[in-house]
């Protein structure tokens, strides 16, 4: 009896499952990774090869140049990369973050901003180095199509033919030296702000923000420099005090123009209060019936002078409906949250 034939298996090779991927797939996988690991995807397959080169966003961090057995010097690396990497690109970047707030020195971007202005940018964030404030070079306000900005320590001096982000809706300055004149005018002309943040401490003079369409509004620095003047839509509001004099706030210049605010936290821990200070007003000279919900951080039992400032503002508030309040004392600190009945 003839041996039964053995049975001949063809084992086909898999199909490339990378290079079949569709490219709006691939895109979100590099979208997925950080900027060194996408550019290192080129050796996966032709297909890859510089599709990263298409990504409209881009993240550029110290993950990119950084390495234990670094020789040159962060800045000269950053540059190197930056001027090799870029000049790859293909197409529109409409997210950008840059983030070198560690280097020594801030190297020259100018001409990568230039580059950027470009591209039909839309989302800049730029985490410039903290030892130095880099003058932001002018063709950043050539940028036409940007929605959100957020600027890190840096000098801001806008050009004198400049006429604002008529796209903007968020703008976030930290650290950032601009006068009170030019940051009334760059807010002013921004007129689809929505949100706006400012970490600014050295303000020398009153700021009125006029913001028709200002739904969102985080400061933290003199409140007293502060008139929020022209926004009638504003709903929620952080206000945080450093080193500033009791005997400067004026409430009611803050809070002139908030006829829809429904959210308000302030924190005014750093005032400075003297002995000889007189007490807060009763309430404001307008109620604020749109406040639903006031949030007050670090109140001491024992200091009189800000208790009578908290209860001057939730006098000013008759229809709030939420009261939260952190209570310092050396002995307890604990959260106090209050839902009170609008009747």
């Amino acid at each position: 009896m003839m041996p039964p034939k053995r049975i001949k298996y063809c084992r086909s090779l898999p199909p490339d499952v990378l290079s079949d991927l569709p490219d709006n797939v691939i895109d979100v996988i590099l979208m997925c990774l950080p900027c060194k690991d996408a550019v290192r995807t080129s050796i996966l397959s032709k297909k890859w090869r510089y599709h990263w080169c298409r990504l409209t966003k881009l993240t550029l961090d110290s993950s990119l140049w950084v390495t234990k057995k670094d020789l040159l010097s962060p800045t000269v690396k950053f540059t190197k990369i930056i001027y090799q990497l870029l000049p790859l690109h293909e197409g529109p970047i409409t997210k950008f973050t840059l983030n070198i707030g560690f280097l020594e020195s801030c190297p020259e971007i100018g001409n990568f901003v230039s580059f950027l202005s470009r591209k039909d940018i839309q989302h800049l964030v730029l985490h410039l180095s903290w030892k130095m404030l880099y003058k932001l070079p002018s063709s950043l306000f050539t940028c036409s199509q940007l929605r959100h900005l957020t600027l890190r320590n840096c000098l801001m001096l806008p050009p004198s033919a400049f006429q604002g982000f008529d796209m903007l809706t968020s703008l976030e300055l930290c650290n950032v030296k601009i006068s009170s004149v030019l940051l009334e005018t760059l807010i002013s002309h921004c007129p689809v702000l929505g949100q706006l943040v400012l970490n600014i401490s050295d303000i020398l003079s009153i700021i009125e923000i006029n913001a028709p369409m200002l739904r969102s509004f985080d400061f933290r620095g003199d409140i007293s420099s502060i008139c929020l003047k022209n926004v009638p839509l504003l709903v929620k509001v952080s206000l945080v005090g450093d080193d500033m004099r009791a005997e400067n706030l004026d409430f009611a210049k803050v809070f002139e123009s908030c006829s829809a605010l429904e959210h308000l936290y302030l924190d005014f821990f750093n005032t400075m209060f003297f002995d000889d200070y007189a007490e807060a007003p009763t309430r404001l000279p307008f109620a604020l019936n749109s406040v639903k919900r006031f949030y007050l951080p670090h109140i001491m039992l024992a200091d009189s002078h800000k208790l009578s400032f908290a209860l001057f503002l939730i006098r000013s508030f008759p229809c709030l409906e939420y009261l939260e309040i952190l209570v310092l004392s050396f002995l307890f600190s604990g959260y106090f949250s209050y839902f009170l009945d609008p009747q």
